[in-house]
This record gives structure tokens, C-alpha cells and sequence, in this order.
């Protein structure tokens, strides 16, 4: 394979990157192949010291998709950032995608819940038009106690999930430099 096919293949796996992303990526390479060519290396000795496109296209797109996720907070960037990492290595299919997994349960279990206690107090209202109203009184101030825990786990939940989002990217970021072999080195 010659130099131009090499960076033809790279940027055929980096096109689901916009194009100036993909445009600066590709440029480093290009670069590479210019200065090696320059100092009298062959396009084989290059490609042999870049490596196989295919990881380096899984490398770049973890990275962009990371990035992303680190600009742009929403559900959709940090599921591509993950899955971008776990396509890296099986190892981080178990140590990202599990614990990911988990921590999304228990989020839409707690925000489930806070949507239940918000909206029962209009059923528990509702339920003194057919039961009369003997109590009454205490229905409304269940009511209002209810609707306030359930507000304020909503509330609260705002909050878990913007700390949940920064914790599994930075546990991302992490797999993905362990995965890299750029984990934290020893003093």
C-alpha cells in the first residue's frame, strides 16, 4: 500500500468526522509522509511507524468523539464517546459499558421516581372526590408534602446528572489513555 492510498483508507474511516475535523486529521498525516519522504525514508518505513489505519482511525474518532462529549453535554455525545471507546478494546466493553450501564439504571430509576412523587399528589386529591371528604385536610397537607420531596428530587436530579455525566467521561478519558497506554505513570 503507498503513502496515498494509506491516507485515502484513513480518510475513508474517518468519514462520519465533519469535514475540517477530518481535513486537520488527515493534515498531520500528510505532514508525516512529507517530512519522512524529506528525510529519506520510504513510504513503507512511514506507514510501518504509523500503523495500521484502522486503529489509528479508532484512536482519532475516540478522541473526537470524547471531545465532544467534553463541548457539547448531552445523552447523545457521551453514549457515541462511550461507544467510541469500547470499540478500542474488549476490555473496556466490561469496564466502560457495564458501569455505564448501571449508573443509567439507577439515574432513570431515581428520576422515575421523582416524576412519581411529583405527580401523586393530584391522584391522591382525586381520590378524596370519590372517598369524600373526610380527611380532607390530610390529603392536602400529604399532597403538598409529596409534591415538595418530588420537587425537590427533581431538582436534585439536575444536579446528579450533570456530576454523573462529568464522572463517566472522566472514567472514559481514563480507559481510553489505559487502553492507549498513556495511564497515570509512576512518580
Amino acid at each position: 500500500m503507498a503513502g496515498n492510498e494509506f491516507l485515502a483508507k484513513l480518510e475513508n474511516l474517518l468519514g462520519k468526522l465533519p469535514e475540517s475535523e477530518r481535513r486537520e486529521m488527515l493534515y498531520d498525516y500528510e505532514e508525516h509522509f512529507e517530512i519522512g519522504l524529506s528525510n529519506g525514508r520510504t513510504e513503507k518505513e512511514i506507514m510501518e511507524e504509523l500503523g495500521d489505519p484502522h486503529v489509528i482511525a479508532r484512536d482519532l474518532l475516540a478522541d473526537y468523539r470524547i471531545f465532544k462529549a467534553e463541548e457539547t453535554r448531552s445523552v447523545t455525545n457521551i453514549f457515541q464517546a462511550a461507544t467510541a471507546a469500547v470499540s478500542l478494546s474488549f476490555f473496556n466493553l466490561v469496564f466502560i459499558l457495564g458501569p455505564l450501564i448501571g449508573l443509567a439504571g439507577v439515574y432513570a430509576a431515581l428520576c422515575a421516581v421523582a416524576l412519581v412523587l411529583t405527580i401523586s399528589p393530584f391522584a391522591l386529591l382525586g381520590s378524596s372526590l370519590f372517598n369524600g371528604f373526610e380527611n380532607i385536610v390530610l390529603n392536602l397537607f400529604a399532597s403538598l408534602a409529596l409534591f415538595s420531596l418530588g420537587l425537590l428530587l427533581c431538582i436534585g436530579m439536575i444536579y446528579v446528572g450533570k456530576f454523573f455525566y462529568r464522572v463517566i467521561l472522566t472514567y472514559i478519558k481514563f480507559n481510553v489513555r489505559l487502553v492507549k497506554g498513556k495511564g497515570e505513570k509512576a512518580a
